[in-house]
């Protein structure tokens, strides 16, 4: 199988307060992803299988503008969700939920904000063909989650696990599943992506 598409533009009007830490969030996560294959060549592994117990046992509730674009368009074909800390108006920290869901046939993206839709984009990455069925569901997936709670909400039973340069992520690993990237920084979810798969 063969991973689909590019991520969209984003739209000008859409500008988080912590746009810059986002944007590295974001350009740090695709990066990562996509030298993998590198790593995989220089970088000490893991193989592991997960345990079938989770800690946090709960997902995540879907918003009303997210229930409503699923009743419309369906699940997404493929879908990142960032977790970040970032101040509010009041200049306490508040936590971060923003989600990028890409529906390739239609020729869309949408972006969420802590639920909220915030922008929708073209999405042109061409022909992709017939797309296997998405596995995981964004609400599957919370912020707080450690590598086991990830593991056992995808159902995945192996994966590989790649320790970061400190220039990267400090204390944090990434994780391919099948079909699943994510990363964790300090135990926690930080960076996940589902990945679209055009079948063969």
């Amino acid at each position: 199988m063969t991973v689909a598409g590019s991520l969209p533009k984003r739209s000008a009007e859409f500008r988080p307060a912590g746009r810059r830490r986002l944007t590295w969030l974001l350009a740090a996560g695709l990066l990562l992803l996509g030298s993998g294959c590198l790593w995989f060549q220089s970088a000490p592994l893991e193989f592991g299988n997960s345990a079938q117990e989770s800690s946090t046992g709960e997902g995540y509730q879907l918003s009303a503008d997210q229930s409503d674009l699923i009743l419309k368009q369906g699940y997404p074909e493929a879908f990142i969700i960032l977790f970040y800390e970032d101040e509010d108006e009041n200049g306490s920290l508040q936590n971060v939920r923003q989600e990028l869901w890409s529906y390739y046939l239609a020729g869309e993206s949408y972006t969420f904000l802590n639920g909220e839709l915030t922008s929708v984009d073209d999405l042109d990455v061409g022909d992709v063909g017939p797309l296997s069925t998405q596995s995981y569901l964004p609400e599957q997936f919370a912020a707080g989650m450690d590598v086991e709670d990830v593991l056992v909400a995808a159902g995945v039973d192996s994966f590989i696990e790649v320790p970061l340069e400190e220039q990267f992520l400090e204390r944090g690993k990434l994780y391919y599943g099948e079909s699943l990237a994510f990363g964790v920084a300090d135990g926690q979810l930080r960076y996940l992506e589902a990945l679209a798969l055009i079948e063969e």
